[in-house]
């Protein structure tokens, strides 16, 4: 078995929402490989209470420095000395923050920068384009404090905007009842539906994906996936469909807060008093923009941030060729001989192209047979007997950024 490529450099990314506060550390040899190897979240709800004057809560701020010196802690255990530590919605808008900010940086020792809404955008797109090959459309992120929307044109970050459409500030605004009045539903429904109306580019063309990233589409992904029995355990290229997530809301408004959790399959604790108003932004945007589902993305702005360190100097910061190389990563992650599987893939697709008029197939099932030899071997580094069970095990739990769940499938069994 070949050694996996070393993974010479550690990075930490915090980001500090409106309602979690989260860290990501990644492995990475600059351009070559790349692995996440910890995530760790703390709900703050930083924003809580900012609805009435914009003004940060002290037991906020508490919680939110509490969070950031245990991330820096664990950063330190793990000899993470390189952070790149940020603030979005919630300390943005805060008429304190300069204030929060300096008593953040007296007691972490960091010193936090705050991202405009279009570099929140930007950040998120490139995680978008970099773990999904995005070229048009739409992308969009819903936080606790805001959501931002961006155009995707040419696989490049067009535009983008910010509105104070977060899951947290919704809540506070306009669901005071338990369960939700149907009244007060139709005011948030009224709310966002304006907000969205002055976006005349939020519309998708045939062919263009509407594409989500942030807490509130993984916990939609993650129920609806419960609801239906999803044989997968992938969130990244789940597609979220309006008709379902109607039914969704629907449901969840006519619950009261303590009965969500005992029946709503997949919702998660912190999520429970705030998925309703995240939701209802999902469906209004699939709306506006014309679309019947939601492609929702794993990654965003702290892969964003990640991917400018680890393409450097490119500029703008995107992988070449991303569905090759998330296979090429996966292997050298697992330690793949590339001799080797350069040798089976010729074999194999010399073998496709001369029986290409027996078996009818095209360009996408060769990229596939490719893909298969590639990473074949790579479930050595569990055990060599059953290996190929090993390996197509790993394609699936993992997935493959650039590909759909159906192809991710398909490049496993071929590898059986």
């Amino acid at each position: 078995m070949v050694s996996p490529v070393p993974l010479k450099r550690r990075l930490g990314i915090i980001d500090l929402g409106s309602n979690s506060a989260r860290l990501i550390i990644v492995r990475y040899t600059p351009g070559v490989a790349f692995k996440v190897t910890d995530e760790l979240s703390r709900r703050v709800r930083l924003g809580e209470g900012m609805v009435a004057d914009n003004r940060l809560r002290p037991a906020a701020m508490e919680r939110a420095i509490d969070a950031v010196n245990m991330f820096r802690a664990f950063c330190q255990a793990n000899a993470v000395a390189h952070l790149i530590p940020v603030a979005t919605a919630a300390v943005r808008d805060a008429v304190n923050r300069a204030e929060f900010l300096a008593r953040l940086h007296k007691s972490t020792g960091l010193k936090f920068r705050v991202l405009t809404g279009e570099e929140e955008a930007y950040f998120g797109v490139l995680g978008v384009i970099n773990s999904m090959g995005l070229r048009a459309g739409l992308v969009m992120d819903v936080g606790g404090g805001s959501t931002e929307v961006s155009e995707v044109r040419k696989g490049r970050f067009r535009r983008g905007v910010t509105s104070p459409l977060g899951a947290v500030r919704l809540t506070e605004l306009y669901l005071d009842g338990d369960p939700v009045r149907a009244s007060e539903a139709a005011r948030l429904a009224d709310h966002v539906f304006s907000t969205f109306k002055m976006l005349d580019w939020m519309k998708v063309e045939d062919g263009e994906k509407l594409v989500g990233l942030g807490g509130t589409l993984r916990a939609l992904a993650r129920i609806d996936r419960e609801m239906r029995d999803y044989p997968l355990g992938l969130t990244h290229g789940y597609e979220l469909e309006l008709d379902r997530l109607d039914e969704l809301i629907e449901r969840v408004r006519k619950l009261p807060l303590r009965e969500r959790l005992r029946k709503v399959p997949g919702l998660q604790p912190d999520r429970a008093d705030i998925i309703l108003a995240g939701a209802m932004v999902v469906a209004e945007a699939l709306r506006r923009a014309g679309a019947d589902r939601m492609t929702v993305c794993g990654q965003g702005l702290r892969e964003g941030l990640f991917y400018r360190e680890f393409l450097k100097p490119a500029d703008p910061p995107v992988v070449h060729n991303l569905r090759e190389f998330s296979v090429l990563n996966l292997g050298r992650l697992y330690g793949f001989d590339k001799a080797h599987v350069d040798h089976v893939a010729r074999l194999a697709l010399s073998l496709f192209d001369q029986l290409s008029k027996q078996h009818g197939y095209g360009e996408p099932e060769r990229e596939y047979l490719w893909a298969a030899s590639q990473l074949h071997d790579i479930g050595t580094i569990v055990d060599y007997y059953d290996h190929h069970k090993h390996s197509a095990y790993i394609v699936v739990s993992t997935g493959l950024p650039g590909y759909s769940h159906r192809e991710t499938v398909l490049i496993a069994l071929l590898g059986l």
